[in-house]
């Protein structure tokens, strides 16, 4: 690759606090699919690994394990513990909403700051790419020969904001970007029509282990939370702010290593010519997803962002929708689910309400463009002979429960499992009982389990992922968020270079184990810091009745979740309920401090 002399020392405007975007990855040729394999390696069969119980297969790996235990362990002595000493309060009496999400990632043994070895390791890292103002030093991975140079490449982010015509006209003419709130972008896409009709899809990524490598102490760190943490006043970030919404953040107008996946979108929704690769990339701007979708939707003008690109930029916009919906028409099984979203709005500190959205046409592009690209990163990689760390969902093993929640609803389900048919269920329930169809999708993914990570084999079958309808889905797309990601260029890097795969099947499974076991404390500890948030908007409601749907079943515990504002509590009945029923309940008692929220059974309606 021929790069002139600023790649390597880059001057690069001053960043302002709102700047970040995703950038789409490349693809190229499918050819490379099938290029000749390279065998990772394994110390054991990998069956009889599987096949013993996840604390022994722990105890098979300590030497592995024994680094990234040290880590936990530096976590647990350095950062955490200190909430106890803490007010939850402020010294008006309210509720310090940060202090309680502090408590809820203490509960499950979460970080909620970084250790000395990991700060002082990111303070190496700016200082060599951040020598200066204004000065970006490319990572030495950029000077490998595989790397192309996509800087021509239109490429741009789509991520959260606020509708631009909500925003301060002044604001948006000194900053047209200034509606986009996100500022940890690691992804950008762009769409090319081919002279057939078929349109190229190229989605980057950015690529986290250029700078965190492997065993380093950071990287060991991610292995404590293994995600960003989502808390209605506070984000715990995966990875420091210098890195995340810097380094290694595909901002606007600034150049970068990515990760890139390509492939090519027919009008059928086939998806063919399919390639993963590396490449130096610079993205043209951000845009948030409301905007987007307004303007696709027609029901606003296009925002000064995308303006300020002109007419070249809306036509990519466009093709990129084309080619969205031409994915959409060649799913033939997945679940399809049109579920509001909510947020906790908080203001000064406080939670004073919530805030219902609906995913529109950009949410639905970026979707099903990163979904496309995971697929197409598992194939990739394994048609080289490596093991894949996928994220799987296998057929529901309740399907008898969800059979008999439809037909109690007027609707029959086949007896075999089928995602298709649970969307063509959702469909005519919301036509049925709109109110109702969020609490629905609810129960219908209650009831069918939770996604997993394996350790797949190379000669392993897949065992896909059931309501996304695919067999390859290996998650690449979210490296600054998700620390499973930061795999995925860690192989690709050994797979372009002809090396065998850096981590063997067993590693993968343990990493898995890892992941897996973190994956439920993290749902836990988001779901104690908005029950405390809400919890704390409920104080003066207890005795108030409420709409509700049962949501789980165990043993003599029941939960329900009500409606408005959106939260799930333990349900006290002695009557026998089901996963779908609907009831009247009381609010009997609330502690904010424990998130507890507690329900009683009313009456019906």
């Amino acid at each position: 690759m021929q790069l002139d002399p600023i790649s390597t020392r880059i001057h690069t405007p001053k960043m302002g606090k709102a700047q970040q975007k995703r950038e789409p990855a490349a693809t190229g040729p499918q050819d490379t699919l099938s290029s000749s394999p390279v065998q990772s390696k394994d110390t054991q069969p990998l069956q009889e690994f599987k096949n013993q119980s996840r604390q022994a297969r722990r105890e098979s790996q300590m030497r592995y394990q024994d680094d990234k235990a040290q880590a936990h362990v530096a976590g647990s002595t350095s950062f955490m513990g200190t909430i106890g000493t803490m007010s939850l309060k402020y010294p008006d009496g309210r509720w310090d909403l940060k202090a309680l999400a502090a408590k809820a990632m203490e509960s499950y043994d979460l970080a909620t700051d970084y250790p000395a070895d990991v700060k002082e390791q990111v303070a190496d890292i700016v200082a060599r790419t951040r020598p200066e103002p204004g000065v970006y030093v490319m990572p030495e991975d950029a000077k490998k020969p595989w790397v192309k140079d996509y800087r021509d490449k239109p490429l741009i982010s789509i991520d959260n904001g606020t509708l631009w015509t909500e925003m301060d006209p002044e604001k948006l003419a000194k900053d047209p970007e200034a509606n986009v709130s996100s500022r940890d972008i690691d992804q950008l896409q762009t769409a090319k029509q081919l002279d057939n009709g078929d349109i190229r899809i190229t989605v980057a990524v950015s690529d986290v282990d250029a700078f965190v490598k492997k065993d380093s102490p950071l990287d060991k760190f991610m292995d404590v939370n293994t995600s960003s943490v989502y808390t209605p006043d506070k984000v715990f970030n995966l990875i420091p702010p210098e890195l995340a919404e810097d380094i290694v953040s595909l901002n606007p107008r600034e150049e970068r290593l990515a990760t890139v996946i390509e492939y090519t979108v027919t009008p059928d929704g086939k998806v063919k010519d399919e390639d993963v690769s590396q490449a130096i990339v610079k993205s043209r701007t951000k845009l948030d997803y409301d905007s987007v979708s307004a303007w696709m939707e027609g029901k606003a003008d296009a925002s000064p962002a995308m303006k300020a690109q002109g007419d070249a930029m809306l036509e990519d916009l466009r093709l990129q929708k084309l080619a969205s919906d031409w994915i959409d028409k060649g799913k033939t099984n997945d679940l399809e689910v049109d579920r509001s979203e909510s947020r906790i709005v908080t203001e000064d500190g406080n939670a004073v309400g919530v805030e219902f959205s609906k995913k529109g046409p950009a949410n639905g592009i970026v979707e099903n463009f990163m979904v496309t690209s995971n697929s197409v990163v598992s194939k990739f990689l394994r048609s080289k002979g490596y093991p894949t760390l996928e994220r799987t969902l296998k057929e529901p093993e309740k399907w008898d429960r969800l059979e008999k929640l439809a037909k109690d609803n007027g609707f029959t389900l086949p007896h075999k499992p089928d995602a298709g048919a649970l969307s063509e269920y959702l469909a005519y329930y919301k036509t049925k009982d709109p109110e109702g169809y969020d609490e629905m999708a609810v129960s219908i993914f209650k009831l069918s389990g939770r996604g997993m990570y394996e350790g797949i084999g190379p000669n392993e079958e897949l065992p896909g992922q059931f309501f996304l309808g695919v067999k390859n889905y290996m998650q690449s797309t979210a490296s600054i968020r998700r620390g499973g990601d930061r795999i995925t260029p860690r192989m690709l890097k050994a797979a372009l270079s002809g090396e065998s795969s850096p981590y063997s099947a067993r590693e993968l499974t343990s990493f898995a184990d890892n992941l897996n076991d973190k994956a439920q404390m993290l749902s836990k500890a988001e779901r104690m810091a908005t029950k405390m948030a809400v919890a704390s908007m409920l104080e003066d409601r207890v005795g108030e009745q409420f709409d509700a749907v049962v949501t789980g079943l165990k043993g003599k515990q029941k939960w329900c979740r009500i409606g408005n504002p959106p939260v799930e509590g333990s349900l006290f009945t002695g009557d026998n309920v089901e996963v779908g029923d609907k009831l009247r309940v009381k609010l009997s008692k609330v502690n904010v401090e424990k998130g507890h929220i507690d329900f009683q059974k009313s009456g019906g309606r």
